[in-house]
């Protein structure tokens, strides 16, 4: 039982890092910002210039 809980944090921590490491790299390519330092008016103004892109 003890592994399985070790096993499944493991996996939950392998996704987060695969989630953070690819809107960090969008967030950086598209605008040129940090998403975890940028501001909610910076975010959202990467987002509208991503949605103008599409």
């Amino acid at each position: 039982m003890k592994q399985f809980i070790l096993f499944a944090l493991l996996i939950a921590l392998m996704g987060f890092g695969g989630w953070s490491f690819f809107v960090a790299s969008r967030y950086q390519a598209l605008c040129e910002l940090s998403y975890f330092s940028a501001s909610a008016s910076e975010l959202k103004h990467c987002d509208e210039r991503l949605s103008e892109l599409k």
